[in-house]
């Protein structure tokens, strides 16, 4: 499937059932296992996969929550890793680095640049969080 036909109302149809069907949030989504099934449903194989970045089909999702169309999952799952003030701080003021300030953190999803934040945080920190962990943590800040 193409990029443009993500967008087309089938395409958001086929999006939603799939999203549903992962019984993951939106926010407790990306770099899940869950994820992963629902870009490889939509995007097919390796070449279209190619035309859709993950990022894409992100901010697409985001859209359908905005608009009302995604259903609500529930909570997220698992335990959010805890951070004390000061490795809150830390995480808070990279992103801003990146992106001008934490509402704007989904620019960094699927990015090089959101591998450098988390790599950057954990040898600040002293920690291991992975990126699905790392991305919890800086959407409960953004809130």
């Amino acid at each position: 499937m193409s990029q443009d036909a993500l967008f087309e109302t089938s395409g958001d149809e086929l999006l939603i059932s799939v999203y549903t069907r992962q019984g993951r949030t939106l926010d407790d989504l990306p770099y899940t296992c869950e994820f992963e099934a629902i870009y490889t449903a939509i995007a097919g194989d390796d070449e279209s996969q190619a035309a859709l970045p993950r990022q894409a089909l992100f901010h697409r999702l985001h859209n359908l929550r905005k608009a009302g169309k995604l259903p609500r999952l529930g909570k997220a799952q698992g335990e959010r890793p805890r951070l004390d003030t000061d490795q809150e701080g830390i995480l808070a003021d990279l992103v801003c680095r990146q992106v001008g300030q934490l509402s704007k953190r989904d620019q960094l999803l699927y990015t090089e640049t959101f591998d450098t934040v988390v790599t950057t945080f954990n040898a600040r920190a002293g920690l291991s969080l992975s990126a699905h962990d790392a991305w919890r943590i800086i959407a409960k800040l953004a809130k």
